[in-house]
């Protein structure tokens, strides 16, 4: 009977050792991680990819966001070119001065140009009444624009009425070139400016972007990153010989304003050619992603204006078509020149 039992027992431990609860083999083990190592893959390729999705995702809305400040900027100054001026502003002897990468033909980069812009100086601290010949502006307001160049020899608008030159200065007491004649009154908290001839152009290098590179500049300072190219073409009215009228020139004979009426090659330097002429600019700016897409090969170059990349010093077309670009075109009216300037 107690070998029968010990028999069954035997058999029993037996049976849970190597059948019912036998380990897993080598084999099964191997399987089983590479198994693992799929999954695993599949799952850090979808997070990848969904990770390089999202920063192309970013970059484009940043590309959008640079081309709209860029052209914000370039068109708000554009809008207020001259402000008043009566006379040579700094390198501007125009309110606008259009500078053409190649006037004689196709461009191989981008335009550039430079405008008489207004800048907030200070407003009066005191009334000026009779006739004028200093004016006193807000405390410090003449030691916080001195950095930017800001002296004698200055240009100033008062009240965007009177414009004169800064002859010296004492303090915040501006002692005006030229005073302004009685009877005049300018009453305390009236607005000053200080009109400045800026230069819009494209740097393609990090030093003078300071930064990331291209991007656009206003006198000198990188303002955008981002921005590959500016072309604008001009309207003028007048500048074909014809007496002007408050209509823009018909260029192309067609007997009604249309794109072709714009300017794109020319030196706006001879008469009647001259920039005084120009009443509408129509501004075209490219922006690009910060850094290519190895997957992206959806670009072709994009011609504006008269400037077509494949021209370009150092184009290669494998790279250019790796990097998304977005244009904005924009016609603005100059709204300081018209008829009498």
């Amino acid at each position: 009977m107690k070998d029968h039992l010990f028999m069954q027992s035997t058999q029993w431990i037996g049976d849970r050792d190597g059948g019912g609860e036998r380990g897993t083999s080598l084999v099964e083990l191997m399987f089983g991680l590479a198994i693992s190592m799929i999954v695993v893959a599949a799952g850090y390729t979808v997070m990848a990819s969904g990770q390089q999705t999202a920063a192309m995702n970013d970059q484009t809305v940043e590309m959008q966001q640079n081309a709209r400040i860029a052209m914000d900027l370039v068109s708000q100054d554009l809008r207020t070119a001259g402000f008043g001026m009566s006379g040579q502003v700094g390198a501007c002897n125009y309110a606008i001065v259009p500078n053409d990468n190649t006037p004689a033909g196709a461009d191989t980069g981008p335009d550039s140009f430079s405008v008489v812009v207004p800048t907030n100086l200070s407003t009066l601290a005191l009334t000026a009444t009779g006739t004028i010949g200093t004016v006193t502006l807000q405390n410090g307001a003449v030691a916080a624009m001195t950095p930017s160049g800001f002296g004698n020899g200055s240009i100033i608008s008062i009240g965007g009425v009177y414009t004169t030159t800064v002859a010296s200065y004492s303090g915040d007491v501006v002692t005006l070139g030229t005073a302004i004649p009685a009877p005049k009154v300018y009453v305390a908290g009236t607005q000053v400016y200080w009109l400045q001839c800026v230069t819009y152009d494209i740097a393609t290098t990090t030093a003078a972007c300071s930064g990331p590179a291209p991007c656009l500049r206003r006198g000198g300072v990188p303002v955008v990153e981002g921005i590959e190219d500016l072309q604008v073409a001009y309207a003028c009215d007048g500048c074909n010989g014809s007496v002007p009228d408050g209509v823009a020139d018909d260029q192309n004979a067609s007997n009604t304003f249309d794109t072709s009426d714009f300017i794109s090659n020319s030196t706006w330097v001879s008469s009647p050619g001259t920039p005084d002429t120009i009443r509408l600019a129509r501004v075209s700016i490219v922006a690009r992603q910060a850094r290519s897409d190895p997957n992206w090969k959806g670009t072709s170059p994009q011609a504006v204006e008269d400037h077509n990349p494949t021209s370009d010093a150092g184009y290669n077309a494998a790279n250019y078509s790796q990097i998304r670009r977005r244009i904005f075109t924009r016609t603005i009216q100059l709204r300081n020149q018209g008829l009498g300037t």
